[in-house]
């Protein structure tokens, strides 16, 4: 009997301690939840014109680019710099300059001359058949007597051999000329200023006739390409359009820049290839930068002269645009960012954006001037939600770099 009556006598002490203790607890004292006010920093937006820039990045190529060839068969004699001018800067080899009308290498002449002097010999012998046509019809006319002269036929008169003999006359003239201008060709010679990109022939070697003509990749000095892609809307932005006729007022200013970002040379923005890679999705287009290879035939020295194939920084500056300029730190999304009303409280707002670049968004249109922009990321919003401010407002464009 005790064993049942001991457990139960010990579960109902513990019962009644635990309803004691708990009529004994003081009861909770009621707290007044203090709702927390964020603080924010503003700017004032405000409209201004600023030209549009953009960075990209190309590379080096001539403008002008071509294939050196051999007009006339025969084999390579000599290469500049010939023993006679060793002090000239012109040289037959990869990376050599010349000037226009430089002797870059002479061709064997032996058969050309002989094919000159043929020319003459047929010239000769077509001015004395020329010659003695002339007189057999003079022969003709006296053994006519007095019958009427008109009367006689032209081949009495021996004018189709007379115009037979002036047409050979004329045609080994014409064959005298390229003769001796063929005999010229074997002297080859720079058609302008430039450099060489890669020889393809040597001293002791036969071109035409069967060989290749060609010679050397040449390219000229006076001015450099350099290809880069931008998208369309980059474009736009720049205010370039495909077909566009470029003016001094309008055109695309381009610079090329150092690694640490000093102006080495200026251009402008060319014209377009017309062609969207299908990978990237961009537009080819073309820039123009003149006196930017090395010369030592210049006047003044290049400082920082591009090489062809060289990969460059450049900055293209546009068009002159009116936009607010806003830190990215004030957008909800891609075109919302939240405006602070005289109440101090948070409104969003749609806006259109053109261009975005070093942390700044270029806006055109859903701001006036003068309105309040938040710039405080905030975490969770509501629409209407009160805030402090924390900062005067300033400036929006203040921001520009």
């Amino acid at each position: 009997m005790k064993k049942i009556l001991f457990p139960i006598i010990i579960l109902g002490t513990l019962l009644w301690v635990s309803w004691y203790l708990v009529q004994m607890r003081p009861d909770p004292k009621a707290k007044e939840m203090k709702r927390k006010i964020p603080f924010v920093e503003i700017i004032r937006a405000e409209k201004k014109p600023l030209r549009s820039s953009i960075l990209a990045y190309g590379t080096i190529q001539p403008r002008t680019l071509t294939t050196l060839i051999a007009e006339v068969p025969g084999i390579i004699e000599q290469v500049a710099p010939f023993a006679q001018e060793s002090q000239t800067n012109t040289s037959f080899r990869a990376g050599g300059f010349f000037r226009k009308g430089d002797l870059l290498l002479t061709i064997e002449e032996t058969d050309l001359i002989t094919m000159k002097a043929e020319a003459r010999a047929n010239l000769r012998r077509a001015e004395l058949q020329l010659l003695q046509e002339q007189e057999f019809a003079k022969q003709a006319k006296i053994e006519w007597g007095d019958r009427d002269w008109n009367l006689a036929s032209d081949l009495v008169k021996r004018i189709p051999q007379i115009e037979k003999a002036v047409a050979e006359t004329k045609a080994a003239e014409a064959r005298l000329t390229q003769a001796s201008r063929d005999l010229n060709r074997s002297q080859v010679r720079a058609p302008f200023e430039g450099r060489i990109l890669q020889t393809m022939a040597d001293v002791g070697q036969q071109v035409g006739a069967g060989a290749s003509a060609s010679l050397a990749q040449i390219y000229a000095l006076n001015s450099a390409e350099i290809n880069f892609a931008l998208s369309r809307s980059a474009m736009n932005f720049l205010g370039f359009s495909d077909g566009f006729k470029p003016s001094d007022e309008l055109s695309v200013q381009v610079e090329v820049l150092s690694p640490e970002e000093k102006v080495l040379h200026t251009g402008i923005l060319d014209r377009s290839e017309g062609v969207v890679d299908p990978r990237t999705r961009l537009t080819n287009l073309i820039a123009r930068v003149d006196k930017c290879f090395a010369n030592p035939y210049a006047e003044k020295p290049v400082s920082f002269p591009l090489a062809v194939g060289q990969f460059v920084n450049l900055r293209l500056w546009g068009a002159e645009v009116n936009v607010f300029l806003i830190p990215e730190s004030a957008f909800r999304t891609q075109d919302s960012i939240l405006l602070v009303n005289d109440e101090n409280r948070l409104v969003t707002r749609k806006i259109s954006v053109i261009h975005r670049a070093n942390k700044l968004a270029w806006v055109t249109e859903g701001l006036n001037d003068g309105e309040q922009i938040c710039v405080t990321p905030i975490e969770i919003i509501s629409e209407g939600m009160q805030i402090n401010v924390v900062n005067a407002a300033t400036d929006s464009n203040q921001t520009q770099p």
